[in-house]
């Protein structure tokens, strides 16, 4: 280009949509601005590069596996009501279910392999327990003993991997709330005593896991906050966030895997409304860390038929006393609970339960950074029902409850109905 001579000259770099600007040659250097003064003649030159593409956040992630279909199914029970199962990481199922009847009454966990082959069958003290997933073997979390006679009370259970006991505890528990460590164990929060002559405390402790008899690790420690306790959590860093309420505000504070506590109490949201029946979960997240969710039982009456919804509020960092937002992609997936999936790379999205809702469940596979990398329909039946929530084993095993409505009765009593996909999500 011919200039006038003595005039400044200013170039501007235009790389292309697929293309990244470098760096300026010859009358220009480096990266930042150029303007030549034209005294004699000069040349400039841009060098450009071909951006690459951004990297697949699905490599090495897919849909569950299109593994054979396997079922269990219990003899028939008279008042017999249906749990979901769970797994641990050796392929042992537990399939839970309470008998209510004139002539029998009690927990029974019968203890599967994940190729159907019947183990044993087990027993709890604990009315209706839920059973909660470990690394090796379950524990279970439930109300009192039938005839408890000394008021409100957890029983937490333990069986091995073989589905032989391990002991059950009952602790004196109001206002309390539990949870799974991943790497085994289980947290138990709220206003607790572990002797019916000792005084409650508004505390926190951690029970062993794994394939332990039923202990304490750590605890009871007294907590920061004064208010009632609405839910808990464990991360992969084995550190436990104990979730409470102050007001209409909900905080929470962190302890560490000794127990010591991290934090002092903080708020997770502020101006929270409760529904009629609203509490507080959370999910374990890749590399630390919980996500906070806020749920709903959409029902009067606390029973299988009604609607489970799950909206997660915020993210906190392991051992952090702030919160963030829940990401769009966390928060663009209502009623699901997240659970860690794929070796670690992933999250399935389990669906809860739903009253009235397609008869086919599907569990969609997502990155860390929350793309889709797939999905599998489950189905049940035709059209719609009561489905209850599909859950995943800690060796990557699908397991889908029968509705209630589509089990086998007799004069006998009726049947529970397990089915399951092998390591589908390993």
């Amino acid at each position: 280009m011919a200039v006038t001579a003595g005039s400044t000259v200013a170039l501007t770099p235009a790389p292309a949509a697929n293309s990244q600007f470098n760096g300026w040659g010859g009358g220009c250097s480096g990266p930042g601005a150029c303007e030549v003064v034209a005294k004699a003649d000069v040349t400039v030159w841009a060098d450009f590069q071909a951006k690459k593409p951004p990297p697949d956040p699905c490599v090495g992630i897919a849909a569950p596996d299109g593994v054979a279909m396997q079922q269990y199914v219990t003899a028939p029970h008279q008042g017999v009501t249906c749990y979901v199962g769970v797994g641990d990481a050796n392929g042992t199922l537990a399939f839970p279910l309470l008998v209510n009847s004139a002539s029998a009454h009690g927990t029974s966990i019968e203890f599967v392999s994940s190729g159907n082959v019947f183990l044993r069958e087990g027993s709890s003290a604990a009315g209706g327990p839920r059973l909660i997933q470990q690394p090796s073997g379950v524990a279970s979390a439930g109300g009192p003993p039938h005839f408890w006679p000394f008021g409100p009370a957890i029983d937490l259970g333990r069986w091995d991997t073989n589905g032989f006991a391990l002991g059950e505890t009952t602790w004196l528990a109001s206002n309390s709330g539990v949870a799974g460590d991943p790497s085994g164990g289980v947290l138990l929060a709220g206003d607790l005593s572990s002797s019916v002559s000792a005084p409650l405390s508004h505390s926190a402790a951690m029970f062993t896991g794994g394939d332990k008899a039923a202990g304490v690790r750590w605890g009871p420690n007294a907590l920061a906050a004064s208010g009632p306790v609405f839910g808990a959590g464990v991360d992969t860093l084995g550190r436990s966030l104990v979730i409470t309420g102050r007001g209409s505000d909900i905080t929470a504070q962190w302890f560490e895997r000794d127990g010591t506590p991290l934090t002092g109490e903080f708020t997770l949201v502020t101006g929270f409304s409760a529904a009629e029946h609203t509490w507080f979960e959370t999910s374990a997240l890749i590399g630390g860390g919980l996500a906070v969710l806020r749920m709903d039982l959409e029902s009067s009456a606390v029973s299988k038929s009604g609607n489970i919804r799950a909206h997660a509020l915020v993210v906190v960092s392991s051992g952090a006393a702030s919160v963030q937002p829940a990401p769009d992609w966390m928060a663009q997936r209502p009623d699901r609970r997240l659970q860690i999936a794929r070796g670690g790379r992933a999250y399935a999205a389990l669906p809860l339960q739903a009253a009235g809702a397609s008869c086919t469940q599907t569990i969609e596979v997502v990155s860390a950074e929350g793309a889709s990398c797939g999905s599998r329909d489950y189905a049940i039946a035709a059209g719609t029902c009561d489905t209850n929530e599909l859950t995943l084993a800690a060796d990557g095993t699908v397991i889908q409850q029968l509705p209630a409505s589509m089990e086998t009765s007799t004069s006998a009593g009726s049947t529970c109905t397990w089915r399951f996909w092998t390591r589908a999500l390993r």
